[in-house]
């Protein structure tokens, strides 16, 4: 699921997915202005790590310190569910 949000007069579109990594899920979250996305990794009990630094993501680019914000709760309870069921289906 999607969630738009207006932070600091900049639209940003939060999107929970399941991912590549094994007990992760992940954030992607995109710029209205354009660029690169970033990237947040999920663990199961709702901790972020920033990962823009893997390929295909990159730096917030209306950001003076290229920094993204945070995403919403909404979207974190999103994937911590996800990364959740993916440890659960590893386990079996």
């Amino acid at each position: 699921m999607a969630y738009e949000c207006v932070i600091d007069g900049q639209i940003y579109v939060f999107e929970a997915q399941y991912g590549e990594e094994l007990e992760t899920s992940r954030i992607i979250v995109r710029c209205a202005a354009g660029g690169p996305e970033g990237l947040f990794l999920v663990q199961r009990d709702g901790a972020l790590e920033p990962a823009d630094d893997l390929p295909g993501f990159g730096p917030n680019p209306v950001a003076v310190d290229g920094v993204w914000p945070l995403p919403p709760a909404q979207a974190i309870d999103d994937a911590r569910r996800m990364a959740e069921r993916k440890g659960l289906d590893a386990s079996t």
